[in-house]
């Protein structure tokens, strides 16, 4: 089964949030400088990673989670920019029910710094 590996830790593209006005526009809502920084990153880190063609649909997608500590964090917010950068990197033609299938997410505390990331494998069905 293909996988791929991003280091590093995940913020939430739903907490990592910014409000900006621009002239007497009304606000809005915008991602953090870090969380695009993280996500041009990951990005990067995908098409480098990445050696076959955009998947279309999946039997199942397997998340695991490796943690530098203890600390409570939300999977599902993690998955969420994931899944868009996945999008974004060519790997996923979409980051929907049917094209992903199952999602298993699988949290575990790293052995040591270097093992901090994610590691994610696809079982596909089809690629384009």
């Amino acid at each position: 089964m293909p996988s791929l590996w991003i280091s590093g830790t995940f913020p939430s593209k739903k907490n990592s949030k910014q409000i900006i006005t621009k002239g007497r526009s009304r606000p809005s809502l915008i991602s953090s400088n870090a969380y695009i920084a993280w996500e041009k990153m990951a990005i990067l880190e995908f098409k480098v990673g990445w050696n076959e063609k955009r998947i279309i649909r999946c039997e199942s997608i397997t998340y695991h989670f490796c943690f530098p500590d203890k600390r409570v964090r939300d999977l599902s917010n993690a998955v969420e920019g994931i899944n868009d950068a996945l999008v974004h990197a060519g790997v996923l033609k979409d980051d929907n029910w049917k094209i992903t299938g199952d999602m298993i997410l699988k949290p575990s505390l790293a052995s040591n710094p270097r093992d901090v990331g994610c590691r994610i494998t696809f079982e596909v069905l089809e690629y384009e």
